[in-house]
């Protein structure tokens, strides 16, 4: 009995590398209607401070993964970042105070009233997006305090959440199949109009994997090209004059 489990063990291993070479990266992504038809055009944005989390399932259960999750959300973000600057869209961060007079402490607490918004509509956006085309989701005029606002069409949230299985979750995981069979990791990227704060357009990109982490390890191997799908889709820079496809 002990070596058929052993067996069947050993095959799980083997059919999750096989599995995990060919994941990929789905994505899909709502937006307002004037934005595909170009009538609110992105071509700079004000990056607000991005936030991702990883944790790790074993088979003693789940715990945090503090300085990855730090390192992942500075990943996350330079991909986000150098992605909409290949689309042409300028950038600049939260934090910028430009020509304003409004000291870094005022700006802080502008950039936290926002994120305190965005997290209380969040739960809802993520569970009817389509109801961003009706209008129906805003974080208020209050956006315009920060100073990025005046020269940024698009306010952008960017989020991760990640979850990594331990080498003997992964093997169970297979045998027993469940949502904890396979590491996945998901980008969310929202945009709000810098002006109104009304929710404009918001993607998720997701990657399960069967082995290894790539997600974490490879980040633009994983989400490069979903990225780059979701804004000539909608129609976001550069990609607003190309023909969609």
């Amino acid at each position: 009995m002990r070596l058929k489990v052993e067996v069947l063990l050993a095959a799980a291993v083997c059919a999750v590398v096989t599995v995990g070479a060919y994941a990929t990266t789905p994505s899909w992504s709502y937006e307002h209607p004037k934005v595909l038809k170009g009538e609110f055009q992105i071509k700079s944005a004000c990056m607000m401070p991005a936030e991702a989390k990883l944790s790790r399932l074993g088979m003693k259960g789940k715990e945090g993964m503090s300085k990855e999750s730090d390192d992942w959300t500075t990943t996350l973000a330079n991909l986000v970042e150098a992605h909409l600057k290949t689309a042409g869209v300028q950038l600049l961060p939260a934090t910028d105070a430009g020509a304003n007079a409004a000291s870094d402490d005022e700006i802080r607490q502008v950039i936290l009233q926002i994120e305190q918004k965005y997290g209380d509509i969040a739960g809802k956006l993520n569970k009817k997006p389509k109801d961003i085309a009706k209008a129906r989701f805003t974080l208020g005029d209050e956006v315009a305090l920060l100073p990025c606002a005046a020269k940024s069409d698009v306010l952008v949230f960017v989020e991760g959440e990640g979850k990594v299985l331990t080498g003997g979750k992964k093997s169970m995981g297979f045998l027993v199949g469940g949502p904890n069979s396979a590491s996945n990791a998901t980008l969310i990227l929202t945009m709000a109009d810098a002006k109104t704060g009304e929710i404009i357009g918001f993607a998720r990109l997701s990657n399960a994997e069967s082995f290894g982490t790539k997600f974490v390890d490879q980040s633009e191997q994983t989400f490069g090209k979903a990225l780059d799908k979701q804004f000539n889709k909608m129609r976001i820079g550069l990609y607003l004059d190309k023909k969609k496809h």
